[in-house]
């Protein structure tokens, strides 16, 4: 008879997202993920199969956790009052995250973009998809805006939202080596004034 695991999954999956995170996927080790997870080696592979597949797990977890699932729920309800309130929400909360303790660590989706997606298929496929969904969120929201007249109409909506897309990742990148909020604010501001 299978033992049941005796550890909270979504909990260690969550540490070993931060273990990930602050080194980068190569640097971290399984002794590093046991350390951080409190859990040992054996459970690791019998849940993960490897460090990739609990990479992947952390991915995920980081994704349903981050601001951009603030977002992709706004896009998802009908009767949001404020698309582009939900846009410069989001776009604003990158700079908020950026300028705090941490926020030099940069985002791990746009750290992994460097380090890793030119070498490993399955972890560029879960980004993808990830920025994808962000994306369509923008898309809809922008649409929706231009729609009620809070967004001007004047502006390719997919163009816009892939823009938006691009200048978060940029965000988080010079966040890496602290510019300060008004370099960041700025960016997001001249980003933002695409939508008038």
């Amino acid at each position: 008879m299978a033992r049941s695991k005796a550890f909270d999954h979504d909990g260690v999956v969550g540490k070993a997202m931060e273990v990930f995170w602050s080194k980068g996927y190569e640097a971290t080790s399984i002794h590093d993920l046991v350390d951080a997870m409190g859990i040992n080696r054996g459970s690791i592979y019998d849940t993960f199969n490897d460090k990739s597949g609990l990479f992947k797990a952390a991915m995920k977890h980081y994704m349903a956790e981050s601001p951009a699932s603030t977002l992709i729920a706004a896009a998802e309800m009908p009767e949001m009052a404020d698309p582009r309130q939900a846009i410069e929400d989001f776009i604003n909360v990158q700079v908020d995250l950026c300028c705090t303790p941490g926020g030099q660590r940069g985002c791990l989706m746009t750290n992994t973009l460097t380090e890793l997606c030119s070498r490993d298929g399955d972890i560029a496929a879960v980004l993808s998809n990830g920025l994808r969904r962000i994306e369509q969120a923008l898309y809809v929201l922008i649409c929706r805006g231009q729609e009620t007249g809070e967004i001007s109409p004047w502006r390719e909506p997919r163009a816009v939202a892939r823009s938006l897309v691009a200048t978060v990742q940029g965000i988080k990148a010079l966040a890496k080596v602290n510019p300060g909020r008004k370099t960041l604010s700025d960016i997001a501001g001249i980003a933002l004034a695409n939508l008038d």
